[in-house]
């Protein structure tokens, strides 16, 4: 196991490296708080062995900074240290230590708090997959895999967030037609298909750094990063081909889309805003007869669904 050990005096530290290398760890020496603090803040270092005395930053000091952080892996802290009353050791706790270790160091009793922070350390691993695992479903539509609307607004920053966006990014809103009737008619388990088979055509027409949401029922969303509009329009459109000409199994299925880009600005816009824009394209798409694209110009003040660009896409035949 990797262990890093934080000691000032170097023959001490130097001794202790060689007992743990014995017994089948790796350990690594620094000789300042200081300088561990900078490697732990760079690298994972689950099991820390640290003086409680030294000169710069000590024990107390070194436990302090690594507790204050958030959302890091759990680090497993025995303090080294010749003091002995309870005293100290109820300050060492406070400050975040595990463990303790009386100087000098026998090899059986390291032995024996080295397995002890193994298992713990195991289980707080274990504990932390698990959670992640569960972050992961919390955010993810179950029926296509994509994210949902929870996983949207993360990313996003909420839906009432206020953002100001540094690099452009397109927002393509997308519905498929006449999804209910296709329901009534084959089935809620057809439309499930119907929906599954969606979200592959979209992974497979879309970049793994785009993100792919599905917001409810038979609409989805695609946030696709370093995107403008003429970009988003072309990406949007051959989905958009893409789903028309799958073969469906019991009649044609298309979508209509609506794209709005957020472009680099000085002002601050709300999430809401954009995607009121790309919803509003979207069903500009869907009343002026399905099956197309439609650009919505978002401004931060107003917006409009039926822009001169959306005359430009009807000429060139992408609305």
């Amino acid at each position: 196991m990797k262990i890093l050990i934080v000691e000032d005096q170097v023959s001490t530290g130097l001794a202790l490296s060689s007992t743990l290398t014995g017994l089948g760890h790796q350990p690594h020496l620094v000789t300042s708080g200081a300088a561990a603090w900078d490697l732990i803040d760079r690298e994972d270092w689950r099991l820390i062995l640290t003086d409680w005395i030294m000169a710069d930053v000590d024990g107390l000091e070194l436990c302090r900074r690594i507790r204050a952080r958030r959302g890091r892996p759990y680090n497993y802290i025995i303090m080294l240290t010749c003091r002995t009353e309870s005293v100290h050791r109820l300050e060492g706790f406070k400050a975040g230590a595990d463990d303790f270790l009386t100087k000098p160091v026998h090899e059986e009793e390291l032995a024996l708090r080295l397995a002890i922070a193994e298992r713990i350390l195991a289980v707080q691993a274990d504990l932390e997959e698990k959670n992640a695992r569960l972050e992961a479903m919390a955010g993810t539509d179950p029926l296509t895999g994509l994210a949902n609307r929870r996983r949207l607004h993360d990313v996003l920053g909420g839906a009432w967030c206020q953002v100001r966006p540094v690099t452009p990014y397109a927002l393509v809103a997308l519905d498929i037609d006449h999804f209910k009737s296709y329901n009534d008619s084959f089935g809620h388990a057809a439309g499930d298909e119907v929906l599954r088979t969606v979200a592959e055509i979209l992974r497979s027409g879309t970049r793994p750094t785009d993100l792919l949401v599905r917001t409810g029922g038979e609409e989805f969303v695609i946030i696709l990063p370093g995107m403008g509009s003429n970009e988003g329009l072309i990406v949007a459109d051959r989905l958009r081909k893409a789903i028309a000409a799958h073969c469906w199994p019991l009649r044609p299925v298309t979508a209509s889309f609506g794209v709005t880009v957020a472009s680099p600005t000085a002002k601050t816009v709300k999430v809401s805003d954009l995607l009121e824009a790309a919803d509003r394209a979207l069903y500009h798409s869907k009343h002026s007869g399905r099956n197309r694209v439609t650009h919505s110009h978002f401004l931060p003040k107003e917006m409009s669904a039926a822009t001169e660009r959306d005359r430009q896409l009807a000429g060139a035949g992408l609305r």
